[in-house]
């Protein structure tokens, strides 16, 4: 069992404040504390993974509130041990890359995967307010130049997403164990309701984006096409003044959600944080709404599914995994929506098969995975990828990068990078090679000098004698 030759790439929030903010109490002085708790969360949370043989690596970053995103503060790469050049997977490949300052992935591992499974085109749209504005038009063309330009393949969990260069779609999330032993177990009726709980719960960020409006609407609201539809079934099964859904989550806008939801009587209660395979809390519940189309693919409905729920879920491409498991009622309109929430509250799920229990498995996805992550992608660029390619990485090198960077969003602390790196280098002078394909390599190692590199050498043939290989995720 074990990992094998496999590195796990962390970022390190080295702000005290930043670790505050998402932390809470819990504080890492560290990076051999944080290692010790991941471990920890791992062997208590996936005791079917062995993770002893996984090796970590940190990469320094800060917390950029203005984004709500972590952001790494030099060239990742450069806190990655040289020996390992075989795979690298990207999670969020263009979000690692957007205000990245370093050479081509491509230049430095044999085989390149990026995994993209954030819509962040659809949340720009919400901030610009459902326009196609310039941010809108910049998250496009800086997404699609930077993995573009260090991604062999990227893997999109559905077809959400714009379609990005080198990409196919395969879901390649899987759940964890202690979600399918809910079902395995019998599902919602080997639990017993915990008194004034709803039968329907909805689990997710308190953001409008995630669903919330489309929920109001559905449920107490009107809109333009006319007034909600209440399902018929509830007066089967409660009053009208009990609550039809409980809601679990923390977010920014959730005092504003609550208070229209008690305006518009929708019957909706909400209940804060609560973690998602504590099977006290949410075993007993017969039914996972949804109406979210924001996410890529949502992991909340898969793991419902693996504990046996039936699932009221939008019809939308971010949901398509899930139309042959026959405990998914899919709905487009409101009508629809009225129709599968009241077959829902009136037939118990039927339970999921072994095979269908594997579907969402970790392993089932791990081998969707290696099938699409395969093919390698073109070398050949043409002359207008080539140049936004040369831009990316050019245009962020020295004191120019630095600026740029800050005015295009990341701010001065994350997009003074090469000030950063010059700084931890005792103030020496920035060392940079501009390699073959116009590409820069910027490396250190620990207690020495940066070492020189040409960037773009050509990675060597699979012919090649090698050994069992080596993998890294960042």
């Amino acid at each position: 069992g074990g990992y094998g030759d496999v590195t796990l790439a962390l970022p390190w929030l080295e702000d005290a404040a930043d670790q505050a903010t998402l932390f809470g109490d819990r504080r890492f002085a560290a990076r051999k504390d944080q290692e010790a708790f991941v471990r920890a969360w791992l062997a208590a949370n996936a005791p079917d993974a062995d993770a002893r043989s996984l090796k970590f690596a940190w990469y320094p970053a800060r917390y950029a509130a203005g984004l709500g995103s972590i952001l790494n503060l030099d060239d990742i790469t450069s806190h990655i041990d040289s020996t390992k050049d075989d795979v690298v997977i990207l999670e969020e490949p263009e979000h690692l890359n957007w205000y990245r300052n370093g050479p081509r992935w491509t230049s430095r591992f044999r085989h390149v995967v990026g995994v993209a499974h954030t819509n962040y085109e659809a949340y720009t749209m919400v901030d610009s307010g459902g326009k196609v504005n310039f941010d809108v038009v910049a998250e496009r063309v800086f997404t699609e130049t930077v993995t573009r330009a260090h991604c062999d393949v990227v893997v999109q969990l559905s077809r959400t997403l714009r379609p990005l260069p080198h990409s196919r779609v395969c879901n390649v999330h899987g759940v964890r164990k202690a979600f399918l032993d809910v079902g395995a177990a019998g599902g919602p009726r080997a639990f017993s309701e915990r008194p004034g709980d709803a039968r329907c719960y909805f689990l997710g960020k308190a953001m409008w984006a995630k669903g919330y409006d489309q929920l109001l609407v559905f449920l107490g609201g009107e809109d333009q096409k006319g007034p909600s539809v209440v399902p018929d079934a509830l007066d089967d099964h409660a009053a009208r003044s009990a609550p039809l859904i409980d809601c679990y989550g923390g977010g920014p806008e959730l005092a504003d959600i609550s208070n229209k939801s008690a305006v518009l009587g929708c019957g909706l209660r909400f209940r804060g944080p609560a973690d998602h395979a504590d099977a006290s809390v949410f075993g007993a519940y017969d039914v996972f709404v949804n109406p979210s189309i924001s996410e890529v693919l949502c992991t909340a409905t898969a793991e419902a599914l693996a504990m046996g729920k039936r699932v009221v879920i939008a019809r939308h491409p971010s949901n398509e995994f899930f139309y042959d498991f026959p405990t998914c009622l899919p709905f487009k309109t409101k009508r629809e929506f009225a129709e599968a929430y009241a077959y829902a509250l009136r037939h118990e799920p039927p339970p999921l098969s072994a095979r269908q229990r594997r579907r969402l498995s970790w392993a089932a996805a791990t081998e969707r995975f290696c099938d699409a992550a395969l093919a390698r992608a073109p070398k050949k660029l043409r002359f207008h990828q080539k140049l936004a390619c040369f831009l990316h990485v050019h245009l962020g090198k020295g004191s120019r990068g630095d600026v740029i960077r800050s005015v295009a969003g990341a701010g001065l602390t994350v997009g003074r990078q090469s000030r950063y790196v010059r700084q931890r280098q005792g103030g020496g002078p920035e060392v940079c090679v501009v390699g073959a394909e116009n590409t820069i390599l910027v490396e250190k190692t620990s207690g020495e000098a940066p070492a020189d590199e040409a960037a773009d050498a050509t990675p060597p043939s699979s012919s090649e004698e090698e050994d069992e290989g080596d993998i890294v995720s960042v």
